[in-house]
């Protein structure tokens, strides 16, 4: 007996409907796993558990800096992760040895000036697929021009970037030397980012600010990167001159998120492997993540990072979690998760010179600030 042809539409709507639920189709489900909100039903039915709250996020993160070693052993800190919309959890930690300090603290930021060197130079050469860096210019910011002559202590504030360059510096020579052994090599010294500056951008006679001479070098790099980003030179280093907030750092680090800035898409790029002295990494000379110094022995268990264009990948196969960052000499440690999603800043400064290998405040910073990006990430204090 044939159906009717009204139950025959009736059958196949609802035979439609099954199988869409069936293949977690419809617009109006309520989640999935990518997009992270609500819970979904995965591969042989099992229930994914639901996303994370910022409150549990949080939770996890104050329980590792008040309870994780790697955290109260350091000189008062302020911590802070945020998205691109804005700060999402912060607080202050370390050895209660002080006063620590706030968001609004200005302190030196050492290395950490890198990160927002290499923004700038993605922004003042315009670059885009059709548009991309040279080979020269790749080779200023993952650190392979063999200008590895500088010394940041031979550049003072009454210089200009010009005059930074060419200074005689504690090594032999001057800052601007370059070896043509190491071209091609990776080697950690800032004077790859001041020859850019100079050759490149023609910054010679830019000077640091509150000097009463022009043009001021922060107005300059601030023109690009954004002036939202509130910035000074302490030393024409464009490598490791910067003094800043951890705020204005934070606002930076938002910009890089949200696409407003190249970087957003070069997170990554053009890097080159810097696990210095190892027979995995022949191409890299001098790496401060594994070596304190040519010749020395390592000092950060000897974990194997990438570089990229003005920042570190931090991808070692063992320990790594495929964070990028930029750590300054003296504590200060920025960071971007490896899925772009949540930034971070651990903000202290500490220039103890006498630390032992292993000990320096750049790579402890990196510990606890590593552990608190950790529990943020899935919610669990070590």
């Amino acid at each position: 007996m044939r159906p009717s042809l009204r139950i025959v539409k009736i059958l196949g709507i609802l035979a439609l409907a099954l199988s869409s639920v069936a293949c977690g189709g419809g617009s109006s489900s309520s989640g999935s796993s990518s997009s992270g909100t609500g819970t979904s039903t995965g591969s042989g039915g099992t229930n994914n558990p639901p996303p994370l709250t910022n409150q549990e996020r949080t939770q996890a993160a104050d329980t590792t800096v008040s309870g994780d070693q790697a955290c109260t052993s350091l000189t008062p800190f302020y911590w802070e992760i945020g998205d691109k919309g804005g700060t999402l959890a912060s607080g202050t930690g370390g050895d209660k040895s002080g006063a620590p300090p706030s968001s609004t603290s200005l302190m030196a930021i050492a290395s950490a000036s890198k990160w927002v060197f290499s923004s700038y130079a993605l922004e003042k050469l315009d670059v885009s697929a059709s548009n991309p860096l040279t080979t020269t210019e790749v080779q200023y910011l993952n650190f392979t021009s063999g200008y590895v002559n500088m010394t940041d202590a031979s550049c003072f504030a009454t210089d200009s970037v010009g005059g930074c360059f060419s200074a005689s510096n504690l090594v032999g020579g001057t800052n601007g030397d370059q070896t043509a052994a190491d071209e091609g090599h990776f080697y950690y010294n800032g004077g790859h980012m001041e020859a850019m500056a100079m050759n490149v951008f023609s910054l010679s006679g830019d000077y640091i600010n509150g000097l009463g001479k022009s043009p001021l070098l922060n107005t300059e790099i601030m023109g690009a990167i954004g002036n939202g980003v509130n910035l000074y030179y302490a030393n024409p280093s464009l490598a490791g001159g910067i003094a800043t907030t951890a705020g204005d750092y934070a606002t930076f680090l938002r910009a890089i998120l949200a696409g407003s800035l190249r970087m957003k898409d070069h997170l990554s790029a053009d890097a080159v492997c810097a696990h210095a002295n190892s027979t995995d990494c022949p191409t890299a000379i001098y790496s401060p993540v594994n070596q304190s110094a040519p010749g020395m022995p390592n000092n950060i268990s000897d974990e194997a990072w990438h570089y990229s264009l003005g920042h570190w990948i931090e991808d070692d196969p063992q320990v790594g979690d495929g964070a990028y960052s930029s750590p300054g000499a003296d504590g200060f440690y920025p960071w971007i998760d490896s899925t772009a999603t949540y930034y971070g800043i651990l903000a202290r400064y500490d220039n103890d010179s006498s630390a032992a290998p292993g000990q320096e405040p750049y790579i402890l910073s990196v510990y606890c600030g590593r552990a608190i990006r950790k529990a943020w990430l899935t919610g669990q204090a070590p």
